[in-house]
């Protein structure tokens, strides 16, 4: 069953295409919005977060989130500090 982005938990698994890539952390909007706009993942490879927009989902499938691209897509993505974005807030 499908769910909506701001209902996602923490844990959720992260696929880019069918391999496992790592965990949603957190669902972040920005300003006033409840609008989700970011996932925070936990990449296993890189033993980091990073933010990732919302509109690279491509599927939420059996409480599994599934990327648009390969892994190696977002490889560049800098590691990712909360306190360093005031305007990011914590959806769930």
């Amino acid at each position: 069953m499908a769910k909506l982005l701001r209902d996602l938990d923490p844990g959720t698994p992260v696929r880019c295409g069918h391999e496992p890539v790592g965990e949603v952390r957190a669902v972040y909007a920005t300003g006033d919005s409840r609008v989700p706009e970011y996932l925070c993942i936990y990449w296993t490879l890189r033993g980091e977060e990073t933010l990732v927009e919302t509109d690279e989902v491509l599927n939420i499938e059996d409480d599994i989130v599934v990327l648009r691209s390969s892994r190696e897509a977002y490889a560049d993505l800098i590691a990712f500090d909360p306190a360093q974005d005031p305007l990011l807030w914590r959806l769930h």
